[in-house]
């Protein structure tokens, strides 16, 4: 018995998503796979926030089923809506395909604008249904008379539902609200996909008081950094809610993405500039791509830019950046063969995009080097969480390297919080440190155990440590104190502190515990240190210089070498 020929016949045409092959991809370019410059797949490059690595480092709450109503109220909150407008989904993908079962019966039809996410016919075809599709217009906009001529004409298909992207994909341009609203008039059910919308444009939720046929879309994928979780969601009305909740499997929404998306929604302010910095080099990577010959960037409200090619096709420029490591999005539709999709990455990723760019249309192919020299050199993934529980204390530290000097900092020892503080602010790490201790015996444990767990964060943040610039050192004045710290990051610890202190305490913290902080530190960051009060008569001058300076040298150190991919020691290992 051929058992495929019980199948249904709806999904034996539809085409299986394989996730490119990065190993082969990688060798035909001569680069390590963490080495691809992967700008194609619309994903967000900068780490999420460092409360999201807390959250999900507390694995005993993964034993047990979700609760989504904390998430609910915070996403119905962020949308400006109740939590009955909600509906949670494994990605924006179920959304969708709870919407198609919703709305949908065999043989009824679904309107579709090509160019399109895939999804939205493959969930259609799978519950048999027909795609009727509306082709955009030349400049991407809606073909609202003939969308609005399909569903008045009374076909045999009838329409039932009409999937609108706003920002759209791969163009990046919002749809004019007074065209959704033009479209919401349609008895039909609109789903109005908002993936990008953090990124530009206007949302369509507020158009839901008076539309209730509308289904505003969402997911974390793209602005939280979290693509990785799967967790999208409708905001819609609550009539509609109500049935697509009846519909979802139980518990469809995994804990680990329930708790990264909480920590998401209570670090707002990290999430907020993740996106403007998205945004602001979006801009400028269009601004570079206009001055290359045969190249136009359209304007885009998303994490990406569609790029239209004069005299080349975009399968041809993508494979032969492909050759140089380079990962960018061509396409095979007639009406876009000429163009291309460059996701927005960091700023030496777009370096390097753009000096290879520069090489191919000059005719040359780009140098091998060029790659290997200015690809990734700040992974999005230097970050750890550790925690530490004993009999006197309980120790939580997340440590993100590539941050931007925020800190959330609670020791129950003012000074320490302090001293910790400079170290986040002139490292320009993002740092979280939760600490309870047995303060009512004294300081002791609880400042040796954070220099423990901060130690620790620090070695696992800085992964098998290649490509470092491994050595720093920075001088800090505060008034009349002058302190030098030098580090090496060589694996090897050891410390030498000379802070010469006066006083027996600085706050509730002893002086002598000031030393023993960062000969602690050192052994479990695996690094050699040497710091050295120069000069100071205060002692709170001398200790915050001292760590200021540490922060600085930090700083320096643990930055990564364009120009190095191995391991920065002549043994070859540190």
């Amino acid at each position: 018995m051929d058992i495929m020929s019980l199948t249904s016949p709806h999904i034996r045409g539809l085409e299986t998503y394989e996730p490119p092959d990065w190993e082969a991809l990688a060798a035909r370019a001569g680069v390590p796979p963490d080495r691809l410059i992967r700008l194609d797949a619309n994903e967000n490059y900068y780490a999420p926030s460092p409360r999201v690595a807390q959250a999900l480092s507390r694995s005993e709450a993964f034993r047990f089923y979700p609760d989504y109503g904390p998430l609910k109220e915070a996403i119905a909150q962020y949308a400006g809506v109740g939590p009955e407008y909600i509906v949670l989904g494994s990605g924006g993908d179920e959304i969708i395909d709870l919407s198609v079962r919703l709305f949908v019966e065999p043989g009824e039809a679904v309107i579709v604008c090509p160019p399109a996410f895939s999804m939205y016919g493959v969930s259609t075809e799978a519950h048999h249904g027909q795609v009727l599709s509306v082709a955009r217009e030349a400049d991407f906009s809606l073909d609202v008379d003939a969308i609005e001529a399909l569903v008045q004409d009374g076909a045999a298909a009838r329409p039932k539902l009409l999937f609108v992207t706003s920002p759209g994909n791969p163009d990046g341009q919002s749809v004019p609200v007074e065209t959704i609203l033009r479209l919401l008039e349609l008895p039909m059910a609109v789903i109005v996909d908002e993936a990008y919308i953090e990124f530009g444009g206007s949302s369509a939720v507020p158009l839901l008081e008076d539309h209730e046929n509308l289904i505003v879309l969402r997911t974390f994928s793209k602005w939280a950094g979290i693509a990785g979780l799967r967790l999208g969601y409708a905001v819609t009305s609550p009539a509609i809610a109500q049935a697509m909740n009846r519909l979802r499997p139980p518990y469809n929404v995994n804990s680990a993405a329930v708790a990264a998306a909480l920590a998401t929604f209570e670090d707002m302010d990290h999430a907020r500039a993740t996106i403007s910095t998205v945004v602001a080099e979006r801009e400028r990577l269009q601004s570079a791509l206009a001055k290359l010959p045969g190249i136009e960037p359209l304007p885009s409200q998303a994490n990406f830019v569609l790029c239209r090619l004069e005299g080349r096709s975009g399968r041809e420029l993508a494979a032969a950046l492909a050759e140089a490591g380079i990962l960018i999005r061509s396409f095979s539709a007639p009406a876009l063969e000429d163009a291309v999709r460059i996701t927005v990455g960091r700023p030496e990723q777009h370096d390097a995009l753009l000096a290879a760019l520069r090489s191919i249309l000059s005719g040359q192919p780009p140098e091998p080097s060029l790659v290997s020299q200015t690809s990734n050199p700040q992974p999005p993934n230097r970050q750890a969480s550790v925690e530490r529980r004993t009999r006197e204390t309980d120790v939580t530290v997340t440590l993100s390297l590539d941050g931007t000097g925020r800190y959330e900092i609670d020791t129950g020892l003012g000074f320490l919080d302090h001293i910790l503080a400079q170290i986040a602010a002139h490292g320009l790490f993002d740092l979280v440190v939760r600490a309870r201790g047995d303060l009512h015996i004294d300081e002791h444990h609880t400042v040796e155990d954070v220099a423990i767990v901060l130690g620790q964060a620090l070695d696992g943040a800085l992964g098998d440590r290649s490509g470092l610039v491994r050595m720093g050192h920075a001088y800090a004045p505060l008034d009349e104190a002058l302190a030098r710290v030098v580090v090496d990051l060589s694996g090897r610890p050891y410390a030498v502190i000379e802070a010469g202190f006066d006083t027996p305490r600085i706050g509730a913290v002893g002086t002598d515990l000031l030393v023993h902080f960062l000969e602690t530190l050192a052994f479990h960051a695996r690094m050699s240190l040497h710091a050295h009060v120069l000069h100071g008569r205060n002692d709170h001058h001398r200790a915050e210089a001292l760590f200021k300076a540490l922060g600085r040298a930090l700083d320096a150190a643990t930055r990564q070498d364009p120009r190095r991919s191995s391991v920065p020691s002549t043994k070859g290992v540190l």
